[in-house]
């Protein structure tokens, strides 16, 4: 076990917190503000990049479980814990997001293409979009929630405990 990030690690971090931040906040509004051919060219973009944005967190995921990093030793017991969970539903959450995103495509009623090479869409099936849609609106306002309180514990941790929590992912 280690005590810091390795330098892949961070960068994923800050790579990952930027490109999931845009695609929640900027890249999602479009797609839903859009219609008819432009919702298709943008929906090419959108979910190409989710898959990349997934790719990163895979590997960011196997990265974590080779190089473990000690939790700073003045934390409460509840704290360790939480950060655990936090971070685990960050990878479950990202990976339930692309998955109902990639659904929504499969069913939708116009061709949806990955980066405009590779089709996923099957067939339109209205009732199924709107599973995925609700699921993919869903985990979109977890992910929101748990980025929010995971900026408030990091914050808390860094001014107000005085620890050098922001110097471990810098």
């Amino acid at each position: 076990m280690s005590d810091s990030y390795t330098r892949t690690q961070k960068i994923l971090h800050w790579l990952l917190a930027i490109l999931v931040l845009f695609w929640l906040f900027v890249s999602g509004e479009i797609v839903e503000s859009s219609e008819g051919e432009a919702k298709g060219f943008i929906l090419m973009f959108h979910s190409g990049g989710a898959l990349v944005i997934l790719a990163f967190t895979l590997y960011r995921f196997a990265l974590r479980r080779k190089n473990t990093v000690a939790p700073l030793p003045q934390l409460k017991q509840w704290e360790k814990t939480w950060s655990r969970v936090n971070h685990l539903a960050f990878y479950a959450l990202i990976c339930v997001m692309v998955a109902s995103g990639l659904m929504q495509g499969i069913f939708f009623e116009q061709d949806v293409r990955v980066f405009g090479l590779i089709n996923i869409t099957v067939g339109h099936n209205e009732s199924v979009v709107e599973i995925f849609h609700e699921i993919h609106e869903l985990t979109a306002t977890l992910l929101k929630l748990l980025i929010a309180l995971h900026i408030l514990a990091a914050l808390k941790h860094q001014f107000i405990d005085k620890h050098a929590f922001l110097k471990r992912m810098a």
